[in-house]
């Protein structure tokens, strides 16, 4: 039996031998400490759980329509109106689907056409390209390096920008960066795609939620009628309300595109699980206090562990404000023997020997675009993130130059 071609765009995992070890490691009583995580570590606040119980009992367990129910669209519209400023959103433009992937993935089977360009800044989301090439779109990587802090500069983006690109992919807060995009670095990018008629930006917003200090969520969807026009934004409840396993994602665009990532949903999930959109319901109206607690936890473990970093030798990085990751730069450890004698050559085999050293699980940068790189979730509790960053501290220090 021969496969479809397009199972040829969809690679291996390259950090499945690292999570395959550390589970294996856990499973023999070892203490493997895991930083990889790419969830909140707390539980779904009590309130959405009562509401999605309620829920089953009065027979919330049949069909709704494909694009969610219209009470939960009318609740995300209002949501978006109020978090981005804007006059007003319809519930005609908004549709629920099963996790922002799914919303993702719907946005670009909806406007994407064969041979069409993407551009992703790097870092990016590992799914990024490959949810662009199973749409049968080109993905355009744009480097940006950590003295940039890592946001797409307009020259950049200008420079990548041909006759066939249709989209510019954004993710801010970031995911693996925890870059959070100032208001003129937004502006910037939108002055470029405005030279563009047929440009648009898809806005990956599902940390808008999770931002510290004094930093400020903004969005290029709030610069007027013309950019939202351009714009088709991504949110969900998966990171803020702690909701990852009830894969809801939300979009917002304008009514034609709208329309077609729901016929496209129709034809493939049709509607996300009706528990699962009441769930999100009791998100959107009931208390925030629980979204502000968490963002509290966060702050206060993103400060814990940059302050632990930067007494580690030669990992670099800028001091995020977004998201529960920081994105250390660890070049400087390449070349490096570990104390077996073993040659540090890339991020992947630095992640391996801290696994296997410090018994801590980090993921590396090359998936991410970002070679040279390791990515450290603070998704855990402090206890735990100080002992696993006291441990890669020691292992790191056992690392020693070729010769001596």
């Amino acid at each position: 039996m021969q496969l479809a071609h397009r199972i040829r765009f969809v690679p291996n995992s390259p950090t499945l031998a690292l999570t395959a070890k550390a589970q294996a490691m856990k499973a023999e009583g070892r203490d493997v400490i895991s930083l990889t995580i790419g969830e909140p570590d707390f539980p779904t606040p009590e309130h959405i759980i009562r509401a999605a119980k309620k829920a089953l009992d009065e027979g919330a367990t049949r069909y709704t329509p494909a694009a969610g129910m219209p009470v939960l669209r009318k609740a995300v519209a209002r949501d978006f109106q109020e978090a981005y400023g804007l006059d007003e959103v319809a519930p005609k433009e908004v549709i629920v689907s099963s996790g922002a992937k799914h919303s993702l993935y719907n946005a670009m089977m909806a406007l994407i056409n064969p041979g069409d360009e993407v551009i992703i800044p790097a870092p990016y989301w590992v799914s990024y390209p490959v949810i662009v090439t199973l749409a049968s779109g080109i993905p355009v990587f744009v480097p940006t390096t950590l003295e940039e802090r890592f946001v797409l500069h307009p020259d950049k983006l200008r420079a990548a920008i041909t006759r066939r690109t249709k989209l510019i992919l954004l993710n801010n807060p970031n995911n693996p960066t925890g870059t959070v995009y100032k208001k003129s670095e937004l502006k910037a990018i939108l002055d470029v795609v405005l030279e563009y008629p047929h440009l648009m930006i898809l806005c990956d917003d599902i940390y808008r939620q999770l931002i510290y200090g004094r930093a400020r969520f903004h969005s290029i969807v709030s610069f007027g009628e013309e950019a939202r026009k351009r714009c088709i934004v991504v949110d969900g409840v998966s990171k803020a309300y702690a909701m990852t396993g009830w894969r809801i994602g939300f979009s917002m665009a304008r009514p034609k595109v709208i329309e077609a990532m729901a016929h496209i949903q129709s034809h493939t999930t049709s509607n996300p699980a009706t528990v699962s959109q009441m769930a999100a319901l009791a998100a959107l109206t009931g208390p925030r206090e629980t979204v502000a607690a968490m963002r509290h936890k966060f702050s206060v473990r993103r400060k814990f562990m940059l302050n632990k970093l930067a007494a580690v030798p030669g990992f670099e990085f800028h001091r995020p404000k977004g998201a529960f990751y920081v994105m250390p730069r660890v070049s400087k450890l390449m070349g490096k023997l570990t104390p077996d004698g073993e040659l540090i050559r890339t991020d992947t085999d630095l992640a391996m020997y801290l696994l296997e050293k410090a018994l801590v699980a980090v993921v590396p940068g090359t998936p991410f675009g970002a070679a040279g790189h390791i990515r450290i979730s603070y998704a855990v509790d402090t206890e735990h993130l100080e002992k696993a960053l006291d441990r890669i501290g020691e292992a790191v220090m056992d690392l020693r130059d070729p010769g001596v």
